[in-house]
């Protein structure tokens, strides 16, 4: 059976193995490899043939793991496709081999996904035991002495983030049904790892109690030409190997992405900014839209006409700030390098498809 998605513990599997066997720092309690291990296993290390996986945060990625290395939880914070969910699998891989033990957050979440619940069958046959009793990634992580990740901690109810406020403080948590053993008391190395989109902030912003909790880290975009191409050519190499790499193309739909976030070309002329957010996560969707297409209609070869399509139906043609935009851009900028570039003249012959 083919698996989609692949744990990143098992991806880097014999990265990590590399860096526990070449071992030399002090490991802090609970952790399978040092910090300055962790800092090569996420931002790579040449000499021991360890890849990048983060690009342009490295400043972020140092003070997130030295904050691990204390008592206070990590909170990444950001807009949507700036890699916090990746970042928080990442050390979460790196410092306890394990990116599974998760709460997602949403309206729906509750005290027993933060805290315990029971199995019903074995409650009613022997009333309240540890046998009977089903533990949250955050009671597990607790009594491992693990990391657990919190995703979009501002998408779940109110009473829920209170909750976390105690256990975070006190490191332990009571199970007043158990007449023994109804403490579960934190071992070194547990620690949480939250993210928060800024875009959903008012959802249900934290409390400032709770805020005090987290060293708070922003992931911004990369907002590199350079980098973010070698970002797309890496995350759609990934997807799959045979998927079609055209570095004009790439060039292209990275360009326009850097300048439209930004509201300036390259050659400094101001431009609108649309409400969409263009995010490198964005980027590589639509260019491995374009390149899934390539390879299955246009014997893998890149046709201008369908990146273009592609590049504006990712707009939300229902937001008159990101049509009015679309279009601005494609006067002032794309008509311009059309008259000596052919992929640009290609691009800006689709504008008629901007409603």
């Amino acid at each position: 059976m083919e698996i989609q998605k692949l744990p990143v513990e098992r991806i880097y599997e014999d990265e990590i193995k590399k860096l526990i066997e070449n071992e030399t720092e002090i490991c802090p309690l609970g952790w399978q490899m040092s910090p300055k291990s962790v800092r090569k296993f996420i931002l790579g290390d040449d000499e021991l043939e360890i890849s990048k996986k983060i690009y342009g945060n490295d400043k972020v990625v140092e003070r997130s793991i030295v904050t691990l290395a204390t008592n206070r939880g990590l909170l990444l914070i950001g807009v949507p496709g700036t890699a916090k969910t990746m970042l928080s699998e990442l050390l979460s891989v790196a410092i306890c081999n394990n990116s599974l033990n998760t709460i997602q957050g949403n309206a729906g979440t509750s005290e027993a996904d933060l805290k315990y619940s029971w199995n019903y069958a074995l409650l009613i046959a022997n009333g309240p035991s540890e046998k009977s009793l089903i533990k949250s990634p955050v009671m597990k992580s607790m009594m491992d002495g693990t990391l657990v990740r919190f995703e979009e901690i501002t998408r779940t109810p109110q009473e829920v983030q209170d909750m976390l406020i105690s256990i975070m403080s006190d490191k332990v948590m009571m199970i007043p049904e158990l007449c023994e053993n109804n403490y579960v008391f934190a071992k070194e190395g547990f620690n949480i790892i939250a993210t928060a989109n800024t875009l959903d902030k008012g959802v249900n912003e934290m409390s400032s109690a709770l805020k005090r909790r987290f060293n708070i880290e922003v992931v911004n975009p990369v907002n590199n030409i350079k980098i973010e191409k070698e970002i797309v050519k890496n995350q759609v190499k990934k997807v799959e190997d045979d998927i079609v790499i055209d570095e004009d193309v790439i060039d292209m739909l990275t360009t326009v992405f850097v300048e439209m976030r930004n509201g300036q070309s390259v050659d400094g002329k101001k431009i609108e900014k649309p409400t969409k957010n263009l995010s490198t996560a964005e980027l590589v969707n639509v260019y491995h839209e374009c390149a899934v297409y390539a390879k299955f209609f246009n014997d893998s070869i890149m046709n201008i006409k369908s990146v273009s399509q592609n590049l504006i139906n990712s707009f939300d043609f229902e937001d008159d700030a990101d049509v009015s935009a679309l279009r601005y851009y494609f006067e002032k900028v794309v008509k311009e390098r059309a008259k000596n570039s052919e992929i640009y003249s290609e691009l800006y012959k689709s504008r008629v498809k901007i409603r």
